[in-house]
């Protein structure tokens, strides 16, 4: 396969680059407004403060026909072996739709649909409070035990969603202890259903805040009430039998689905058990919608390849290497986590499929934080230093509450966001002058409804496939995460054993131990 350089359309998008006039000059053409502008009903995409150009498009979609986006689409969606390190489909798609799909010959949609139905079933129960703890009181609150993509998909959608909460939900995720603390002293253990979410049901954070809740119930009494407290999400059902749960409470996930695409499958138990299954189901259909734009409409109309298009502007033509993701709504406080790990840990690599260096960039560096906050942080960074920063805004129009005049002026700090980063202030003194020319995209929509936010989380994951064709390297393995913990437990072994033979090692030896 191919990456961008290969191709001769990149030749084109370079000049068009080297030769673009700033964002001020290409704004006063007023064709460009509806050029650039995407609105369908339920939301409208702005790419006209980026140095997008209906020429840099065209030559773009050039590059991606010779990189044969189109076939490498039907191999996602199909159930190849795209993740190629590993040998794997990465059907996280298949989570969401109605059609059968085929793994090693065998139909995957009877598996889904059956374990969606229990999760249905265990969501009713709980919610009727027919599901009793080992004291006899109805369990009124869940915990999600997992880490990276087994919490940080429910999180950023049971915090969006949060107005459709039927359950209390808490997420424990760090293994710092105080952690778990706090989560034991805002939901007490003996009126709580613990989801442990591993997909190898080896995971040490995981499994040690497990043991730490399971240590709790042993003393207090006895193995019995682990089966009551406790289900598990995992593709390896006999570890999790083995840690006293019941294998009517195991629910079951697939090598085909990586733990940053899993909020779709059972990893996302705690999102139907804190919603409610229906707000789940509208979830998952929201992101089917967006799988069937993302394979059917044409470039102009599509958010992830145009998305895909900015970040390769500012990442592989303007070098810019970082873009950062703004909400301008504290409900989507969490996103900005969610798309870090979605895009880094997918896209953070330096090898191509074959083994070969890359070309170029890969993945740039993600960070955000919610409007307005994040103008009273880094957003002088933003406006007058030395790197320039693409910036993602994103919002919403409607809510449920009436504080309308809250909500205008929130609109209007994004919008005003956006003109200045484009356009800038010249001023006689240097430390008023704003440079301008700064891009930033603003994606609204109507409301924030389980549809619209699966749409969107998907759209997200499709605009990193196709960065992962531009640059010719797989998405769906993260190696990168492995050497660090092997040497945990390296370390572990010396704090442990007082092994330890630098300075930093016997600092944290002696302070424990006063």
């Amino acid at each position: 396969m191919k990456n961008y350089k290969q191709t001769a359309a990149f030749d084109r998008l370079q000049s068009l680059w080297e030769q673009s006039p700033d964002l001020l000059m290409l704004n006063r053409d007023a064709a460009r407004n509806q050029q650039l502008t995407l609105e369908t009903s339920n939301f409208l995409l702005d790419l006209t403060k980026t140095h997008l150009t209906p020429a840099f498009l065209d030559a773009y979609e050039q590059m991606l026909r010779e990189l044969d986006l189109e076939a490498q689409i039907e191999d996602l969606f199909s159930g190849r072996k795209v993740n190629n390190t590993e040998r794997r489909p990465a059907l996280h798609t298949a989570l969401r739709s109605d059609d059968d799909i085929f793994v090693d010959g065998q139909n995957i949609r009877p598996q889904i649909r059956e374990t969606f139905e229990r999760i249905r079933t265990l969501a009713g129960r709980l919610y009727q409070g027919r599901l009793t703890g080992i004291t006899g009181k109805p369990l009124r609150y869940v915990v999600n035990i997992g880490i990276g993509g087994s919490y940080l998909g429910p999180l950023t959608v049971t915090a969006a969603l949060k107005e459709q909460a039927r359950i209390p939900v808490a997420f424990l995720s760090n293994v710092d202890d105080e952690h778990l603390q706090d989560v034991f002293r805002r939901f007490p253990p003996e009126e709580t259903l613990y989801a442990v979410v591993s997909k190898s049901f080896t995971t040490p954070e995981t499994l040690m805040n497990a043991r730490h809740v399971q240590n709790h119930f042993k003393r207090q009494y006895g193995t019995e009430a682990i089966a009551k407290h406790f289900v598990a999400v995992t593709a390896h059902p006999g570890k999790a039998e083995a840690f006293g749960i019941a294998h009517a409470n195991i629910f079951p996930m697939w090598d085909f689905v990586g733990g940053r695409y899993s909020l779709w499958s059972a990893a996302g138990i705690s999102i139907a058990l804190s919603l409610g299954y229906d707000v789940f189901a509208r979830l998952l259909a929201g992101a089917r919608l967006a799988d069937a734009d993302f394979r059917r409409l044409p470039l102009t109309q599509n958010p992830a390849r145009l998305l895909a298009a900015v970040t390769f502007l500012y990442n592989n033509l303007a070098g810019y290497g970082i873009e950062t993701y703004i909400p301008y709504r504290q409900r989507l406080q969490y996103l900005p986590l969610y798309l870090q790990q979605l895009i880094m840990e997918s896209n953070g690599k330096s090898v191509q499929r074959d083994g070969r260096p890359s070309a170029g960039p890969t993945s740039p560096v993600v960070f955000g934080d919610t409007g307005t906050n994040a103008q009273h942080s880094f957003f002088q960074q933003l406006h007058q230093g030395t790197q320039e920063v693409p910036v993602f805004f994103l919002g919403y129009v409607r809510s449920a509450t009436g504080a309308l005049e809250n909500r205008r002026f929130l609109l209007a700090n994004l919008l005003a966001q956006a003109e200045s980063l484009a356009f800038g202030r010249r001023h006689d003194e240097p430390h008023k002058h704003f440079p301008g020319n700064r891009p930033s995209v603003t994606w609204l929509w109507d409301a924030l409804t389980p549809e619209n936010l699966g749409y969107m989380l998907a759209v997200f994951e499709h605009k990193t496939f196709v960065e992962s064709v531009l640059w010719n390297i797989n998405a769906f393995d993260q190696f990168g995460v492995e050497l660090g913990k092997i040497n945990a437990r390296k370390f572990d072994e010396h704090l442990k054993n007082r092994s330890g033979d630098t300075e930093i090692e016997r600092f944290i030896t002696r302070k424990m131990e006063e």
